[in-house]
């Protein structure tokens, strides 16, 4: 199924107009592929139990509500959501904005993870996928070479009129096999942390996420290493040197460094005023914001806006 706008579904009112609609999409939601292709300021889809999912945003902001966590993605970062999961989303922004949304077949995850788990000779012998359950660390995901490139070419094409449903189905397909692919190498990232059994690794690994998910969904606010601990569920001291471990930076430079990347976006963007995007980044003042856009990229945001 393609769809090129956020389908019409609670929290928005039912009525005699989209009744029919809504009894046609619930029918095969879940029971085939979803892409949703759309362009928009602003959209809401209620709390549900939903398939899994992949969002990506560009031009705006989308805020996902999952286990009390607030992950906001925007144009730096994409997020991934295990199979029957319950969360609500929104999205908005002051133009508009590019959305991506992907809801898989229930039970396609685990048969893309089967058969990439298996050889040619054993696929061959099988005769067909093998499912294995498998989760997906909820995490926001900086943009990449592998999946995103994918992200962008699925917008771009639903947008582009395409409606083919065996085109879609292969798109998925492509697109969680390059998922899978890079879970695998993001597993590797708990390699980092060291002197620890595997098993707690890899749960260290999750509260470094947690924290670092805090961080990109809160940065415009003035947030604390207590904030970010609190997050993670870790001592200051603990979540630390866990960070530097894994993003070989501490909290506060991380932090810094997403500040600086969404104001160079402004001001190669638009026209607001320089002391507005410094505040609203979280900057306080445009020379700490100019400070942090040198250190970080050199100069850029046409060239500081030619200095001020």
């Amino acid at each position: 199924m393609i769809l090129r706008e956020l389908p019409d579904v609670p929290p928005r009112p039912k009525t005699a107009a989209n009744a029919a609609f809504r009894r046609w999409l619930y029918s095969r939601w879940g029971k085939e592929n979803v892409i949703v292709g759309a362009r928009m300021r602003a959209g809401e889809i209620g709390l549900n139990c939903q398939p899994m999912t992949i969002k990506a945003v560009w031009g705006g902001v989308a805020e996902t509500a999952l286990d009390g966590r607030r992950l906001v993605i925007d144009d730096d970062s994409w997020l991934v959501i295990n199979e029957d999961r319950t969360y609500a989303g929104t999205w908005r922004s002051a133009r508009q904005m590019d959305a991506l949304c992907v809801f898989f077949r229930r039970g396609l995850p685990a048969e893309v993870f089967g058969a990439m788990s298996m050889t040619l000779d054993g696929a061959a012998d099988a005769g067909g996928e093998r499912p294995r359950p498998f989760t997906l660390a909820e995490r926001l995901r900086p943009h990449d070479s592998a999946v995103s490139p994918r992200l962008r070419e699925l917008h771009a094409a639903v947008r582009a009129g395409q409606g083919d449903p065996l085109w879609a189905d292969e798109a998925c397909q492509e697109l969680l096999a390059a998922v899978i692919a890079a879970e695998r190498r993001l597993l590797q990232h708990a390699d980092a942390i060291r002197s620890v059994r595997p098993a707690t690794r890899s749960e260290l690994l999750r509260r470094v996420h947690w924290a670092t998910d805090f961080i990109l969904s809160n940065y415009a606010e003035p947030i604390t290493l207590d904030d970010m601990a609190a997050a993670a569920t870790l001592s200051k001291f603990h979540l630390v040197r866990l960070f530097k471990q894994v993003h070989h930076v501490t909290p506060h430079a991380y932090l810094q460094r997403k500040r600086a990347q969404v104001a160079r976006r402004l001001l190669d963007a638009s026209d607001i005023d320089l002391n507005d995007i410094a505040a609203t980044v979280g900057f306080g003042t445009r020379w700490t914001m100019y400070r942090h856009l040198r250190r970080c990229f050199g100069a850029s945001g046409r060239l500081l806006r030619e200095e001020a």
